[in-house]
């Protein structure tokens, strides 16, 4: 271990925004999992700041400060963003960047939103904003960078997932949304969720990344789940389908992109119909690659803290910001039209 430690690089320090249910999963796990780190990174990742709204009295393994002084923090090497939501979160992204720091988040909002543009200032990564633990955003800008990706159809939000899977058992929608809350699985204003705006965000990013468009949330259609009754799902069952909050694009000719989030009955053969509880999924068709499909935890503290430190792993070994490179590549498009794929296709509609 002594001959390891001689061999590793400088550390990589870095500083957080925020300290909530992932802040602190990734915490423990730089502490509790540090030699494993460093052998991965070949470099220690060490955690030196700490930004949250209301630090009196609290406890964390690094001292809090202020956003500013974080930022103007000279040791650092880079910051990671786990605030959520558009504001304050883009600024701190914004000015960090600026400062010519790294920036790792988790936030699907602005990724979605203003990735591009942010990605122009610096080193953006944002495995961790589309399904969590599932390594798809990096593996489409790389991995799968010189093919042409020609559909994608997911689940990408655990919380309805879960929440269909109990009204298909008989509850009803109030009870299902009750019971995803008690497990944490909904906030007490769900409607990120269960009105398609989580999945439409997470959909833009990965449509930005297979389509090499840029792709305006707000143009995707949606279609939530608060309308879905038990009987609906047991009609469905009964003819052999599941139904399934899907989001789905298509790309034609290089040119017109389809999309949007909706209800879908799908078939119950279908691996789609597999995907169980707060699981997401992802299958993509793609020319010379085939059909793939990725799926995994798309939700909860440890996945989503997994990929936010794949991406710090990354950085610390000084690898390309693959996604974030290919966002800053769409920042001069225009957004990009996008017509919904209507009640037919990839599945038929359910409402």
């Amino acid at each position: 271990m002594l001959a390891f430690r001689k061999m590793l690089r400088a550390p990589y320090r870095i500083g957080m925004f925020g300290l909530g249910h992932v802040g602190g999963a990734l915490a423990r796990r730089l502490v509790d999992d540090a030699d494993a780190i460093a052998r991965a990174a070949n470099r220690p990742i060490l955690l030196e700041a700490i930004v949250v709204a209301r630090p009196q009295g609290r406890v964390a393994p690094a001292p809090f400060m202020t956003a500013e002084e974080l930022i103007a923090r000279p040791s650092l090497d880079a910051v990671v963003e786990l605030v959520g939501g558009l504001e304050p979160a883009h600024t701190y992204i914004k000015n960090a960047l600026s400062a010519g720091l790294e920036v790792i988040t988790a936030n699907k909002q602005v990724v979605a939103t203003q990735g591009p543009a942010l990605a122009r200032l610096g080193r953006l990564r944002f495995e961790a904003s589309v399904a969590s633990a599932i390594p798809i955003v990096e593996t489409l800008a790389d991995t799968l960078g010189s093919d042409r990706i020609r559909s994608i159809i997911s689940i990408l939000n655990g919380t309805t997932n879960s929440m269909l899977g109990a009204i298909a058992g008989g509850a009803s929608y109030a009870e299902a949304l009750a019971d995803a809350q008690r497990r944490g699985l909904a906030e007490a204003d769900p409607s990120a969720d269960v009105d398609a705006h989580d999945p439409a965000a997470k959909l833009a990013i990965l449509s930005m990344l297979a389509f090499r468009r840029r792709v305006d949330p707000s143009h995707i259609e949606r279609v939530g789940i608060r309308s879905l009754e038990p009987a609906q799902l047991a009609a469905a069952r009964q003819r052999g389908f599941v139904i399934k909050l899907i989001a789905a694009a298509t790309m034609h000719d290089d040119a017109s992109i389809e999309a949007d989030v909706r209800p879908r009955l799908v078939p119950d053969d279908a691996a789609m119909a597999r995907v169980e509880g707060a699981m997401n999924a992802i299958a993509l068709d793609a020319q010379y690659a085939g059909s793939l499909v990725l799926q995994g935890p798309g939700a909860g503290p440890d996945a989503a803290a997994s990929a936010v430190l794949a991406d710090l792993v990354r950085a610390a070994k000084d690898a390309p910001a693959s996604a974030g490179s290919l966002l800053a590549s769409l920042a001069p498009q225009p957004a990009a039209t996008v017509a919904p794929l209507g009640p037919k296709n990839p599945y038929p509609a359910a409402s």
